[in-house]
């Protein structure tokens, strides 16, 4: 049996692509701790209903473009939304619901969560969609806790998780300080791999670590990569 949310182990980075440095296990532990102490709702409501159907569809029609979509890009990668609803914390967030929602759990929840591992993948799902007339919502990781987070802005659409498989750091260039990383490489991640490298450069983050550097800058957020001393204002 699993573990409760507040007494499982903390997410660390080195395996999960949204985990903590080991560092900071204990400091995680104590924000968690804290979150749950303060609680006065319970971390999952028994759910009323089963799948919330995308508008305009049947049950039938629904499984039929989930059966192909399988087909395409793997049983394993693509979820249907019917098992219970968990909140969760900061590093074990949901990407099936708003974990501070402020309607009922079922409200702004998706029907099903895909997860692409390329660039083509994400256009095989696009395309899929677009054929089925099924809403999506993209997620890197899921984290903008203040927006929603993953709850899909249309009940019962298909979130895109770009995080789970598409997390490498592809390139960091220290002459330039610039980097280029897919949508599920956190600050930490980023942060991890340029001390790893050894590379002169610093983070200005905005962000509480486990945000999606790709997702943060297309949300107009902010995000520095520079040299001490040099890019220091």
């Amino acid at each position: 049996m699993a573990q409760p949310p507040e007494l499982a182990p903390t997410p660390l980075l080195t395996d999960h692509h949204s985990g903590v440095p080991s560092r900071l296990t204990k400091e995680a532990a104590e924000a968690r701790a804290r979150l749950y102490g303060n609680r006065t709702q319970p971390a999952s409501i028994p759910r009323k209903h089963g799948v919330r159907l995308p508008p305009d569809h049947t049950q039938e029609s629904f499984d039929t473009a989930i059966k192909e979509l399988k087909s395409t890009i793997g049983d394993a990668n693509v979820e249907i939304s019917d098992k219970a609803l968990i909140d969760g914390w900061y590093l074990e967030h949901p990407n099936t619901h708003d974990a501070f929602h402020i309607v009922e759990q079922e409200e702004l929840v998706s029907s099903a969560v895909v997860f692409p591992g390329s660039t083509e993948e994400v256009q095989t799902v696009v395309r899929w969609a677009n054929k089925h007339t099924l809403p999506v919502y993209p997620i890197s990781i899921g984290r903008n806790v203040g927006y929603g987070g993953a709850a899909p802005r249309v009940p019962g659409g298909v979130v895109i998780d770009l995080g789970r498989r598409m997390n490498k750091v592809l390139n960091i260039d220290g002459d330039n300080a610039s980097c280029v990383v897919e949508p599920g490489v956190t600050y930490f991640a980023l942060y991890e791999e340029i001390q790893r490298r050894n590379l002169p450069l610093w983070i200005d983050c905005p962000d509480l670590g486990g945000g999606s550097v790709l997702g943060n800058a297309i949300d107009r957020g902010n995000l520095w990569v520079g040299r001490p001393g040099v890019d220091e204002v």
